[in-house]
């Protein structure tokens, strides 16, 4: 019985790892394919790894192998169906698929939680204040060429239209968050000014950018520092931030996600920061007084970063809304401090939303802006021709011109769907919410296999590893009527190459490529939270809460399916965040 039961494990992973990649059953890959799996299964199944799971450990790997299965089912079903129709078939063999999935992801989340625990991360860690300058530094060095080739900044429609609201050419809108407009015109006006120059001014937003992005990841370092994480740990954060192409490619460019990664990084470092003060302790007592310098390393910074967090990115406040409880929770012991905290954070901000905007009278994103999954559900049913009632089709032709759609619907972009909205209905959306939900739900209760298919394509690559998503691709100044012109300072096809080079290595090298995977991160997000709550490290957890609630906002409400920039703010706390179970 005992080898009946790993020989049924392994075929059924076995199988299901065939079907998600399409392997075919003569291929004989697969002979080692289960020959691997029948020693891993074998060992995972002896009394030394089995006595010491325990029952936290099965639950919380019940957990992700559910959830890890589900993901890999919904992404890559028509991978696995391969074509069939029959129903019951069909069914079969997604049982099947799903069954293997379960217990390869279960297994793998047991041996990870019995693992990781044995790796030591911290002791004998260098606490030299210089190290998170150097740190800064060495990212400005090898960023610069990076600005030098791009000058006076990577500048794409978006930033254009900031760049108007400036001048004054457009009028002023929180559609893209008026205060990194705001941020972009002081420092341009600032260049301006000094050397009567459009260009100087925008390169100077761009090398105070680069600045802010080098100082959070010294900020990062310095708090890797207070853990007492090692010194070879250090090194490769250091690497990471300096020598990641997207770092030194995002750092140049004009988007508003830039800043926000910077923002949520140092959020996420200041509560780790909390962590090591003590605050965790029984008593209010057992926690050391706040320093005089740490008004201005940990108190400064927190609430900084908090503010522009939520005015940064919608769903940034979104992150910090539903963290704050949670967050207030945990430092129960210590509120005379995190409650004026996260009340001034609270202050700033609905300040800035409600009677700064008012004021100077800043019209807000349109309702149709939050409805990117609901209208592409809605279209992708049109658009694949299946039969709505006339009552749904007349509605639907008041929001937007039903001939259309086939031709505009793009299943991993819903800008073309809301443009057709914002075109004819847009003040008919905005009359009656609710006549579009009661009707968006109706179709969906019709068709629930289109609405399922277009939330897999506009959403996938956030929480799915083998997505494809292009990083790095923008360069220089996009056309435009400004009179606005790439400039590089250093040019040439060896520098072309160079960087294309650079942005393909992860479609070609093995295990790189993950670290370039938005699905990827969010496993291993959900890995590390699992892990730190199995160490009983509650407060490691909330370090990940901010970055995961952000990554599940992507899940409900994306734009654009596998955009990296949106995700940026998990990948630039990634060093950070894979730490925090271990300090």
């Amino acid at each position: 019985m005992y080898y009946l039961k790993i020989f049924v494990k392994t075929f059924l992973s076995l199988f299901a790892i065939m079907r998600v990649t399409g392997m075919s059953t003569k291929n004989p890959c697969s002979l080692i394919l289960f020959l691997v799996l029948l020693y891993v299964f074998a060992k995972l199944h002896s009394d030394r790894v089995e006595s010491h799971i325990l029952s936290g450990d099965m639950t919380l790997s019940v957990l992700i192998g559910v959830l890890f299965g589900s993901f890999t089912l919904a992404a890559a079903y028509q991978t696995i169906l391969g074509g069939m129709s029959s129903g019951l078939f069909c069914a079969g063999i997604l049982l099947l698929t799903g069954a293997g999935l379960f217990i390869l992801y279960y297994y793998l989340a047991i041996w990870f939680l019995q693992a990781a625990p044995g790796i030591t991360l911290t002791g004998s860690g260098y606490s030299y204040a210089w190290i998170p300058y150097v740190a800064a530094f060495v990212c400005l060095l090898c960023w610069l060429p990076y600005f030098l080739y791009e000058y006076p900044g990577v500048m794409t429609p978006d930033s254009i239209n900031q760049y108007a609201q400036v001048i004054g050419a457009y009028a002023l809108s929180n559609h893209h968050a008026v205060v990194h407009t705001a941020l972009i015109g002081m420092f341009y006006k600032i260049g301006l000014s000094v050397t009567g120059d459009a260009h100087t001014g925008l390169a100077l937003y761009t090398a105070a950018q680069m600045i802010f992005m080098a100082l959070a990841a010294g900020y990062v370092v310095r708090t890797l520092q207070k853990a007492d994480v090692r010194m070879p740990v250090l090194l490769i954060t250091i690497g990471f931030y300096a020598l990641m192409p997207y770092n030194g490619a995002y750092a140049v460019t004009m988007w508003k996600d830039i800043p926000f990664a910077g923002c949520m990084t140092i959020f996420c470092a200041a509560l780790m920061r909390f962590m090591l003060r003590g605050s965790f302790a029984a008593s209010s007592d057992a926690v050391p007084k706040l320093r005089a310098s740490e008004y201005f390393t940990l108190l400064i910074p927190y609430v900084l970063s908090g503010t522009l967090l939520c005015l940064l990115r919608t769903n940034g406040w979104y992150a910090f809304a539903v963290s704050l409880p949670l967050i207030l929770i945990a430092y129960r012991k210590w509120l005379k401090v995190m409650l004026p905290v996260h009340l001034t954070i609270l202050a700033l901000v609905l300040f800035v939303k409600y009677p700064v905007m008012h004021v100077y009278e800043i019209p807000q994103a349109d309702f149709v802006e939050s409805l990117s999954i609901p209208v592409q559900q809605i279209a992708r049913v049109i658009a694949n021709g299946e039969s709505i009632t006339e009552h749904e089709a007349a509605y639907i032709h008041q929001l937007m011109d039903l001939e259309q759609i086939p031709s505009a619907y793009q299943p991993d972009c819903s800008d073309n769907i809301k443009n057709l909205i914002r075109q004819k209905g847009n003040s008919t959306l905005e009359a009656d919410k609710g006549a579009f939900f009661k009707t968006w739900l109706s179709i969906g209760i019709e068709h629930p296999k289109a609405y399922f298919d277009a939330y897999v394509a506009q959403t996938n690559g956030y929480w799915y590893p083998d997505v494809h998503n292009e990083v790095g691709l923008a360069d220089g100044i996009y056309p435009n009527e400004f009179g606005l012109v790439w400039q590089p300072v250093i040019r040439g096809n060896i520098i072309i190459k160079i960087k294309e080079l650079l942005f393909k290595l992860p479609e070609i090298i093995p295990l790189y490529g993950l670290l370039w995977s938005i699905g990827f991160v969010l496993w291993v997000l959900v890995l590390t939270a699992a892990l730190s709550l199995r160490m009983g490290k509650p407060a490691s957890a909330l370090v990940c809460l901010p970055v995961l609630l952000l990554m599940f906002t992507l899940c409900i409400a994306t734009p654009v399916a596998a955009e990296f920039r949106y995700a940026y703010a998990a990948f630039y706390a990634l060093p950070l965040l894979i730490v925090s179970p271990f300090v």
